[in-house]
């Protein structure tokens, strides 16, 4: 057992202790942060006194070995995640029970082609998600730095040692936000574009919720993030902003009973609770600034005049992205951008750096030959080691142990190959300068 799982191994044996095994016990795991855990936590539990509301903070990446090591009746009640991916890995571990019709009415099941609950009935969605840029206002002001409003403008040299982002594989986030640049420009220009804001990145970061941490706190200027962690910072106060970048994806953060829950009653009275309209109406909370998916929520007093609006961030940013793709290629993005960004990270940040300096001084002074050696340094670094027709992108397995195997076995070629490319690429952005000297 990895450090990882042996810490939230005891943190449920905790949550589990016999002062905490009351009869009436509802053991929720999720990855939000304590904000909205407190605030749910306070809400249900002054209304239900007879249950004990706990929660387990766990990341949804992890989230299927942490279930099925465990037997049925010791595993938390309830799921609750932002990750769709998480939630159909779930479904087809046979990790989830079914609610069916229970949850709340008003709710829709389905908003233009965006499916709020799953059409089985096994989890509901609780709030809506949508990913983009967020940037500290003082930080780029300082420094004349334009607000990004694109992916696009994540690679600009003027943002080059500001940006900070995660590691897909880290953050069930930044693997949708990678997963929905690549479905919406395509595979080989999506990994282009990738690559390219992460060698601008300052660094990568091991947990999403280090990207908003690090741009509130002014030390760094731009990152790549869920709306809500972004929101909940802009109207608690603190100097940010946030736009929805495409391509992206709109996405339910959704609630679940799990397979060999131990209270699947007590579970179901949170689902309905989190559902309720008291329970939608927290979501508008200043450090929690979440998109209901509750549409009278939206007519509330208590949303700031600029609240974006639900139907409203539909409507504008329709999304391209399939879960079904984003499932069954998930390991082999997250291999790919780990042998390519995350652990060659300092690698390409020294190509990408030449190679800006090398652009500056070619609008200085014109050489052709000193281009096309630069073109090709940015064709060697900015492209992903696989092809997007490659059997392990387009194999049915869905991380079987054989899909896993096969995976490894790539990821030492990957490995090499990129290093091997990254020297090439910065022999040549060398040569280039040399001839304009």
């Amino acid at each position: 057992m990895d450090r990882l799982a042996h810490f939230f191994s005891l943190a449920l044996l905790v949550i589990f202790s016999a002062d905490v095994l009351a009869l009436e016990s509802i053991v929720v795991a999720s990855s939000f942060p304590k904000e909205v855990l407190v605030a749910y936590k306070k809400a249900f539990d002054e209304r239900n006194p007879q249950y004990r509301l706990e929660f387990v903070n766990f990341p949804g990446t992890n989230i299927i070995p942490f279930l099925t090591d465990r037997t049925p009746g010791s595993r938390p009640d309830v799921f609750w995640s932002s990750s769709p991916d998480s939630f159909r890995a779930l479904l087809r571990h046979g990790l989830l029970q079914t609610i069916g019709s229970q949850g709340n009415p008003s709710i829709p099941s389905k908003i233009g082609s965006l499916n709020i609950d799953d059409p089985d009935g096994f989890y509901k969605g609780q709030a809506l998600s949508g990913y983009g840029i967020m940037w500290n206002t003082r930080y780029l002001s300082a420094r004349t730095i334009s607000p990004p409003g694109t992916w696009s403008d994540l690679v600009k040299p003027e943002l080059f040692g500001h940006v900070v982002m995660s590691s897909p594989s880290r953050s069930g986030t930044t693997h949708l936000i990678v997963e929905s640049i690549l479905q919406g420009a395509g595979w080989e220009n999506g990994w282009s574009l990738i690559i390219q804001i992460a060698g601008n990145c300052a660094t990568i970061t091991d947990r999403s919720f280090d990207v908003p941490n690090s741009i509130t706190s002014g030390r760094f200027g731009v990152g790549l993030v869920v709306d809500f962690l972004a929101l909940s910072g802009k109207y608690s106060g603190f100097p940010v902003d946030f736009t929805y970048a495409w391509p992206s994806a709109i996405t339910p953060a959704s609630i679940g009973l799990v397979t060999g829950a131990r209270n699947s009653e007590g579970g179901l009275k949170f689902i309905t609770f989190a559902l309720s309209k008291e329970g939608q109406s927290l979501l508008l909370r200043s450090e929690i600034s979440r998109l209901p998916v509750l549409p009278e929520i939206y007519a509330s007093t208590d949303r700031p005049a600029d609240y974006p609006d639900l139907f409203d961030v539909i409507k504008k940013h329709p999304s391209t992205y399939n879960p079904d793709i984003s499932e069954a290629r998930h390991l082999v993005v997250n291999a790919i951008f780990n042998q390519v960004v995350t652990f060659r990270h300092r690698e390409l940040v020294d190509v990408t750096k030449a190679i800006q300096s090398a652009e500056r001084l070619l609008i200085k002074r014109p050489h052709a030959e000193a281009g096309v050696l630069i073109d090709k340094a940015r064709a060697l670094i900015y492209r992903p080691p696989v092809s997007e027709k490659d059997e392990l992108t387009t194999s049915p397995q869905l991380q079987t142990r054989a899909h896993i195997a096969a995976i490894a076995a790539r990821e030492a070629e990957w490995a090499r190959q990129t290093s091997k490319n990254y020297v090439s690429a910065k022999k040549l952005v060398e040569q280039a300068l040399a001839m304009m000297q």
